[in-house]
């Protein structure tokens, strides 16, 4: 321990001072009360009388045991309107300068002395040091609590801002949507009508404003309550909602009455498979209190710029559609300009038909007859479908095939297609005509559906066609379109004992690796290339790439659309397996193509 400093004879030592007053300002300038205590202690360590000093503070050190009594003793007599600078002979040897605030013990500095008369000079001076440290801690305790006060405010203050956010949000979502379904109201379908038609100025395309009204939806919600009818209306909100884009726009503005907005259409026809869509979607049974329920919908539509530009029009011209819509027997869709839109009109009236059709048998089956190159006999044949409307005659693949296609009847139409198939081929063989395997088409929504796999099994059960007779034709650009469930789709199907063939072959974007782990047996060489096969090298070039391709992998190759002889020469000379094309026959009723086997092929290879 330093050397202790010496009182003079009338008073403290002006040194002993000195320290005293560094003291004070020192401890203004330690931020740590655990650290500031430490130092008082070593501080007054060294003054005269002094034996040892502890700085007590409330919370933050501890005092000896020998102490304890002491500080306790401290802590309960708080004085009413505490002073500082007091001094308190607690007990013999100890001077105690307490640190209170009404009603709160702080601390106290507590001094042991060794000699009374030696320490006694600097007693005001350590009192003044005491109020120092009261000073500081009371200042610091006050900045702890205006700093957690300001945090307390801000986090209130937060709080409401977000719960004003909030509820400024649910007003707004108020104002701009339906308390029923949650779809947008009138207010904002206007708004966002402006919007697309702004865009659709900008961007050289067109939008679509469709009017669905619900039919007898009031008998409906009188039989079974408004908690029925609210619910029906939800689903219904959520089935339209499934069938549209998120640039798209939902609204319910009447009891019955919804609005769907199709933005940034590039032609009107295709519109009309999703208005056919919702038609359906709507159509669909419903179950509400224990019943299934159906009601149907007439929809009117018109499309901008054809048939306004103003968003209030629009709307006002649709709803015209929609009523005659209604006029016409509810359940179909009117746009505003029959005239206008008579190519639409058409295509929704085929649709409609072709949903009949199917059930209705309307649908016929020709075959085209292939033909072994090696052997020149006919070995199967690819089933093609027509359609024998009772009104326009016998349609071509072309004329609803692509409507199928858009809409979900291409899974019924294949199945249906697959069945005949399979009766003809069954019927090859119980006449006489046996080894003959027939090609039936695959599209791509079928690869898409689910119960392709089924359907083949079920169909080859009920038929009682071996498996080894059907051949399932299946576009490159559909097994593109998703690579892995097409793999795992086709390893499927050629369990089941039938023949895969990649129809299109060459047109697509597969890559010769990807090629390698389907499981096919053919490549169909597209028309395109056996066409030019003669007179363009590239085409050319092309089908015997294919060719040799195919038989690396150990496939047999098909060149389809043979019209002349010199193509068949030519194919021939490259070891294509098998051809189809005008040259041979064209699709023929399933009466015919029997005749057509018992024939041989190719009456002379050479040219004339």
């Amino acid at each position: 321990m330093k050397a202790q400093l010496k009182a003079g004879a009338n008073g403290p030592s002006a040194e002993g001072l000195g320290r005293l007053l560094v003291i004070q300002q020192a401890v203004e300038a330690i931020p740590d009360e655990l650290r500031m205590a430490d130092f008082v202690r070593r501080a007054l360590a060294g003054l005269p009388g002094i034996a040892d000093v502890f700085l007590h503070i409330e919370g933050v050190t501890f005092p000896e045991p020998e102490l304890a009594a002491l500080i306790q003793r401290c802590r309960t007599e708080i004085p009413e309107d505490p002073t500082q600078n007091t001094q308190r002979q607690l007990e013999a040897g100890i001077q105690c300068f307490p640190m209170d605030s009404p009603g709160q013990h702080l601390g106290c500095l507590v001094i042991y002395v060794a000699d009374e008369p030696a320490l006694r000079p600097y007693l005001p001076f350590l009192s003044n040091i005491s109020s120092a440290i009261h000073r500081i801690i009371v200042g610091r305790r006050d900045q702890a609590r205006l700093a957690q006060l300001n945090e307390e405010l801000r986090a209130a203050r937060d709080h409401l801002e977000m719960r004003v956010a909030e509820r400024t949000r649910e007003l707004e979502y108020r104002a701009t949507h339906d308390p029923v379904t949650g779809l947008a109201n009138r207010a904002l379908l206007i708004d966002r009508l402006r919007n697309a038609i702004s865009n659709a100025a900008r961007d050289g395309n067109m939008v679509a404003v469709v009017y669905l009204d619900l039919d007898s939806f009031s008998f409906m919600n009188t039989g079974f309550g408004n908690d029925c009818g609210d619910a029906f209306l939800c689903e219904t909100a959520r089935r339209l909602c499934r069938l549209v884009r998120e640039s798209d726009t939902v609204a319910r503005i009447g009891s019955d009455e919804f609005v769907i907005l199709l933005a940034g259409l590039e032609n009107v026809e295709r519109s009309s498979v999703r208005l056919s869509a919702m038609l359906a979607a709507v159509r669909e049974p419903m179950p509400l209190a224990g019943k299934d329920v159906v009601v149907t919908a007439s929809i009117g539509a018109c499309v901008y710029p054809l048939d306004g530009a103003d968003a209030e029009l629009l709307l006002r011209r649709a709803n015209t559609a929609m009523h005659r819509a209604k006029a016409s027997g509810k359940d179909n869709i009117q746009f505003y300009a029959s005239t206008r839109d008579a190519a639409v009109a058409e295509r929704m009236e085929l649709e409609t038909e072709l949903r009949r059709a199917i059930p209705a048998g309307e649908l016929v089956v020709y075959y085209q007859p292939k033909l072994d190159v090696e052997t020149n006999t006919f070995i199967g044949a690819e089933a093609l479908v027509r359609w024998q409307h009772p009104k326009r005659g016998l349609l071509q693949p072309g004329q609803f095939v692509p409507i199928a296609e858009d809409s979900s009847l291409i899974v019924a139409l294949g199945e249906y297609v697959l069945r005949q198939a399979c009766l003809q081929a069954r019927l090859w063989q119980e006449a006489g005509l046996g080894g003959r395997t027939v090609a039936v088409n695959v599209a791509a929504r079928q690869l898409r559906d689910g119960r392709l796999v089924e359907a083949v099994k079920e169909v080859l059960r009920d038929t009682g066609l071996a498996p080894a007779c059907l051949e399932l034709e299946i576009t490159e650009s559909s097994i593109m379109h998703d690579l892995d469930h097409a793999t795992a789709l086709l390893h499927e199907l050629k369990g089941l004992g039938v023949s895969i063939s990649i129809d299109d072959f060459g047109t697509g974007y597969s890559s010769l690796s990807a090629l390698r782990n389907f499981p096919a047996d053919k490549l169909k060489i597209d028309r395109s290339f056996v066409h030019e096969i003669e007179t363009v090298p590239s085409a050319a070039a092309v089908a015997l790439a294919v060719i040799s391709f195919a038989r690396t992998l150990g496939m047999r190759v098909n060149a389809e659309g043979v019209e002349t002889l010199g193509q068949a020469q030519c194919l021939r000379k490259h070891h294509c397996d098998e051809i189809q094309g005008f040259l041979l026959a064209r699709p023929v009723p399933s009466d015919e193509v029997q005749a057509l086997f018992r024939q041989p092929g190719l009456a002379s290879w050479d040219a004339s």
